[in-house]
């Protein structure tokens, strides 16, 4: 009997072995860098990658809406997210990311690309955040390069500091 209950106990046997079924999802995100922070954007919403190209700008627009771009005959705002977010212009970007949003295509100006960074939905946290942009954090995840920030783009794209 002790020997039952012993094996029971193991604490290498994983719920599936004890005929549990655990389902944890994996979820994919786009990691780039503004001003040295790793930022994740949900992959479900990224469309393409692209470089910076002739981005015409748009008189009276808000200060953050750095113009529009044609791609593939396809005209789209471009967005500066640090702007957005608060955060300063300190270098020169070459990216832009263009996203799916409720408001249809945005193409995001960003500092880096880091690339496409894997997280279980398990080790998702709470946004813990306080201050600048906190108001548009989803969760946080501790990654292999210190903690990946995920942001709400729609969240952004709605507010009145976003877009349109």
């Amino acid at each position: 009997m002790a020997d039952i209950l012993k094996a029971e106990s193991t604490p290498t046997q994983t719920a599936v072995q004890r005929g549990k079924k655990v389902q944890t999802n994996i979820l994919e995100f786009l990691a780039i860098y503004l001003e040295n922070e790793l930022m994740g954007i949900p992959l479900t919403k990224v469309v393409e990658i692209t470089k910076i190209r002739d981005i015409v700008p748009v008189p009276f627009s808000k200060s953050h809406i750095r113009g529009v771009i044609n791609i593939r005959g396809e005209i789209m705002a471009i967005v500066s997210l640090k702007e957005t977010l608060g955060l300063s212009e300190t270098r020169e970007s070459q990216r832009i990311v263009i996203l799916e949003t409720r408001f249809g295509k945005i193409g995001i100006i960003v500092d880096e690309i880091y690339g496409v960074i894997k997280v279980r939905e398990d080790d998702l946290e709470p946004n813990p955040m306080v201050g600048r942009y906190s108001e548009y954090v989803k969760n946080i995840a501790q990654v292999d390069n210190g903690i990946l920030i995920i942001i709400d783009i729609d969240k952004i794209f709605e507010d009145k500091n976003g877009f349109p």
